[in-house]
């Protein structure tokens, strides 16, 4: 029974090892960017891991779209999440998020964050931004923030619209909720690809609200290939599975 039971524990450290490798190695995701050269505007599909072993989610970043929002035009960002059809018995939640992006300023207008889980009430928020006024109105609350605050999306919009050849590090401030952030990033080029290592940390220096973030990026839409988050003692590795 004993070394039945140590077979039956070293497969399955051997499963999470192949699994964790496998999440974690870019090298997949790079050559499913390099065999689509010419991708302007794609439909990004994902892979979510949790601690980059087992794969809970499915999350989707749809082609930017040039839309009316106002009296001027804005690019509309939207992503979703949903957990995979596995667990459906377990539980069944989606998340959408939508960013209205000023053309000129490439900052955000408005945010949207809804989350669906079945059996409950849907939860979500709306965030608006007055980047010259630098203040931002949630739920009726206006807080200020630093010029050319981002959310999550318009944050990675941004960062695949830089030149890496000449951008070796840069800050951006990011607010969605209602601390302020800052988020520092160095970066690398090394085999034609980019390496981000990223601190995401409070304006206010708070030790406790610290996490960071690293990308591997591809091709010359600087699409990200493979990002990894820690974040309160939990890893998650996002990987790219699909282009469409």
């Amino acid at each position: 029974m004993k070394k039945i039971f140590l077979v039956i524990i070293s497969g399955l450290v051997l499963l999470c090892v192949i699994s964790f490798n496998i999440n974690s190695n870019p090298k997949g995701a790079v050559s499913l960017i390099k065999r689509n050269p010419d991708i302007a505007n794609a439909r990004l599909v994902y892979r979510v891991s949790l601690f980059g072993i087992l794969p809970v989610a499915e999350a989707v970043f749809e082609p930017v779209r040039t839309e009316q929002y106002g009296e001027g035009k804005t690019y509309h960002l939207s992503a979703t999440a949903k957990n995979l059809s596995v667990y459906s018995m377990f539980i069944s939640t989606e998340a959408r998020l939508d960013s209205y992006i000023d053309i000129q300023m490439s900052s955000p207008m408005l945010f949207k964050q809804k989350i669906s889980t079945k059996g409950k009430a849907d939860a979500g928020k709306e965030v608006y931004y007055n980047q010259a006024e630098g203040v931002m109105t949630m739920a009726g609350i206006k807080r200020n923030i630093p010029f050319n605050t981002q959310d999550p999306l318009s944050a990675v919009f941004n960062i695949r619209r830089m030149d890496f050849a000449k951008v070796k590090e840069f800050e951006m401030n990011i607010n969605s909720n209602q601390k302020n952030y800052t988020l520092k990033a160095d970066t690398r080029l090394k085999n034609g690809l980019v390496f981000l290592d990223a601190q995401i940390f409070r304006k206010d220096k708070n030790p406790y609200h610290r996490s960071s973030i690293s990308m591997v990026l591809c091709g010359k839409e600087n699409i990200p290939a493979l990002i990894k988050v820690f974040a309160s003692g939990v890893l998650i590795n996002v990987k790219l599975i699909k282009i469409q």
